[in-house]
C-alpha cells in the first residue's frame, strides 16, 4: 500500500473516530461534560503527571489545563500535590471519587450506545476494540520517545 493510501486511512480512522466519540457522548443517558471526561480518561491512562505534561498531551494551553483542572480538584476529581523533585511544580492524578466519576459516565454513554444500536455483536465490537488498543499502544510507545 502506498504511503498516500496509508496517510488518508490513518486520517479517516482518526476523524471517524472522533465523530463515534462525539455522536456517542451526545447520547450519553446522564449529563457528564465531555472535557472532565476526556481530562480524567487522560489522566486514568497516564497517571500522576505535572499540568505542563498535562496539557501537552490534551493539546490545550497550560492556562487552559490549569484552569480544568482545578476545578476538576475542586469537585473532588482530581489530587493535587507538589511535585516531589520540583516543589514549583504541581502534579496531578485522577482521584477516586475521580475514577468512580469516570466510570459512570463511560457507562452512561454505553447506555446511550445501546438504546440506538439495538445488540450489536459482541464479537465485532471486540475485534474493533482491540485493533483500535493495539494501534493506540503502538502509538503511545512511540509517541514517548519523541516525547519522554
Amino acid at each position: 500500500m502506498r504511503t498516500d493510501e496509508l496517510r488518508t486511512l490513518l486520517s479517516e480512522l482518526v476523524t471517524t473516530t472522533s465523530r463515534f466519540t462525539r455522536l456517542a457522548a451526545s447520547v450519553a443517558t446522564a449529563e457528564h461534560p465531555r472535557t472532565w471526561s476526556r481530562a480524567l480518561s487522560l489522566l486514568d491512562e497516564y497517571g500522576a503527571i505535572r499540568i505542563s505534561e498535562f496539557a501537552r498531551l490534551d493539546r490545550c494551553s497550560q492556562p487552559s489545563a490549569t484552569a480544568l483542572l482545578r476545578t476538576l480538584h475542586e469537585n473532588g476529581l482530581v489530587d493535587r500535590m507538589t511535585d516531589p523533585t520540583d516543589s514549583r511544580a504541581v502534579v496531578v492524578s485522577i482521584s477516586d471519587r475521580g475514577r468512580t466519576w469516570l466510570a459512570d459516565s463511560r457507562r452512561a454513554i454505553g447506555d446511550g450506545l445501546l438504546r440506538h444500536l439495538g445488540e450489536p455483536d459482541p464479537d465485532q465490537l471486540r475485534r474493533i476494540v482491540e485493533g483500535l488498543d493495539d494501534l493506540r499502544s503502538v502509538l503511545k510507545t512511540t509517541a514517548r520517545k519523541e516525547h519522554p
